[in-house]
């Protein structure tokens, strides 16, 4: 035996043993039962795919000869071993392994009894772990499968857990009532909330370390019928670059975006619903913009990518510091560019104009549901026609749109109702997802942008001097080659990347 494990760590070590990433990967399911979750956490492995009696092996360290040599007692298989990061090895056994954790969990929560209380005792939180054990578990699971948010909602005889990912919502488990009030008084501890008050709403937020990365969570409480539903929202704190060229994937729409963006003064707005990409689009213009010849300051909140170089404000509340306070301090800084996180009042749409005016180039974000309804949205916040009129540059209207999954991905001939909703005459080949493992049955994977971009001339200005509706600076725009929001996400049905489904979800209320 000596002998042969010898053999083999000498052919390894001379052999190059491949980097995978799981997160790009197809899990075989019949490779998964192989192996248990408890095997797979104490090697740091991950089974992934069983191939002619050859069992291929996510590994942290592959070239360990022992743990080798276990996975093919234990499975009677020949290994094949990959090299991949302790973050995904660990990221796809909570995915992929995650209802034999909730079972695990629940059964430890029955075993000690549900009358297991979460109390503060002298600023000390006494935790009963098994239910510190499950609410990590929820936020772990939503985390690595890169949900906006989690939904906790009780109803009649249960709690459904679902993720929102990808802009939809997807049921991801459900648990017994009896537990729920222990999950819930957990986060709401966590989260600074007043655990004996249940029939307010409450907000409130916490930090949270996943794998040695830190997020904010933002829980908002609602009393309902059947109990209280919380709703987490997960800010991924990102200390990595955005690079806008990576971001932006139509040439010509990044082209223009960086046109817009060497104004030296002026304002440029992003539009969209939240969870449309427009916190994630300003920072990639940020990173465009940065260098040491600039002094570029932000007031978000909160505060969702760090970037080196740029002097970055959350905003408090309670502490008076509130967008529009803040503006008017970031003034005297001194600036050559402001991102505004929102502009969520008159004061600040107000200041922000002025700023741009002056000399400054301010960046910001609005809730609009198309670029040419932007500037009367600012009219009726009081913001004055003739300066909105010259210091607008450009309205940045955008949508995520989800992109069919690679591994599911089919072909079929439009139907007619397809082809009148994309004003074509002829039955085209495209592509929609059936569904499997890897998408999580939903035929989807990935989002990209997509942007509706009016670039401003002097007629356009003239409009918004004169009041004129949105409708017609719409109509102006599209004539003078403007590409609306519904217009590029239809090419990209063409191209193989959406689903007629999918335009019709994202682009609804667009023209």
């Amino acid at each position: 035996m000596e002998n042969k494990l010898s053999c083999f760590k000498l052919e390894n070590k001379e052999a190059h043993i491949k980097n995978i990433s799981l997160e790009d990967m197809y899990i075989s399911e019949e490779a998964l039962k192989l192996l248990t979750k408890e095997v797979v956490k104490k090697y740091g492995i991950l089974p992934f795919k069983l191939e002619d009696d050859k069992l291929y092996v996510a590994m942290i360290d592959p070239y360990n000869v022992s743990i080798i040599e276990e996975i093919r007692f234990i499975t009677g298989k020949e290994v094949i071993p990959y090299k991949d990061t302790k973050y995904n090895i660990f990221s796809a056994i909570e995915i992929y392994y995650e209802k034999e954790i909730v079972d695990e969990v629940l059964k430890d929560i029955k075993e000690i009894g549900y009358t297991s209380k979460i109390i503060k005792d002298n600023n000390k939180v006494i935790e009963n772990a098994p239910v510190v054990k499950l609410t990590n578990s929820i936020i772990n699971q939503a985390i690595n499968q890169k949900a906006s948010d989690i939904h906790l909602e009780p109803f009649k005889n249960k709690v459904v857990v679902r993720f929102r990912i990808d802009g939809v919502l997807n049921e991801r488990m459900t648990i017994p009532k009896e537990v729920y009030v222990l999950v819930n008084t957990r986060i709401k501890i966590k989260s600074g909330m007043d655990i004996s008050k249940k029939m307010i709403p409450q907000d409130g937020k916490m930090a949270y370390e996943f794998r040695e990365k830190d997020f904010n969570l933002r829980v908002s409480s609602l009393p309902t019928i059947n109990g209280e539903k919380i709703v987490i929202r997960i800010l991924y704190k990102s200390k990595k670059n955005i690079d806008i060229n990576n971001l932006i994937e139509d040439k010509e729409d990044l082209i223009l975006i960086k046109k817009i963006l060497n104004h030296p003064s002026g304002i440029i707005l992003v539009t969209g619903p939240t969870g449309s990409g427009k916190t994630t689009t300003l920072c990639s213009m940020l990173n465009y913009l940065n260098s040491k010849e600039r002094n570029i300051v932000t007031i978000e909140d909160p505060v969702e990518y760090e970037i080196e170089g740029i002097n970055q404000m959350n905003v408090n509340n309670k502490a008076g510091l509130t967008f529009s306070s803040a503006l008017r301090s970031i003034l005297r800084q001194d600036p050559d560019t402001i991102m505004i996180g929102e502009i969520r009042d008159s004061e600040t749409a107000d200041i922000g104009v002025k700023a741009a005016i002056t000399g400054h180039l301010v960046l910001s974000t609005l809730h609009t549901k198309d670029a040419a309804t932007t500037p009367m949205r600012l009219c009726d916040m009081n913001v004055e026609d003739y300066l909105l009129a010259d210091s607008l540059v450009a309205v940045i209207a955008q949508r995520l749109i989800r992109k069919i999954c690679p591994y599911c991905k089919e072909e079929y001939i439009l139907d007619e109702r397809e082809m009148k909703f994309l004003d074509i005459y002829s039955k085209e080949k495209v592509y929609k997802g059936k569904g499997c493992k890897f998408c999580n049955g939903s035929g989807y994977k990935g989002r990209r942008a997509v942007f509706e971009i009016m670039y401003l001339d002097e007629n356009q200005r003239e409009y918004i001097r004169k009041k004129q509706s949105s409708s017609k600076i719409k109509n102006y725009s599209i004539q003078n080659g403007m590409k609306s929001v519904r217009e590029n996400c239809k090419r990209l049905v063409l191209d193989g990347v959406t689903t007629v489904e999918e335009v019709k979800r994202v682009s609804y209320g667009c023209i």
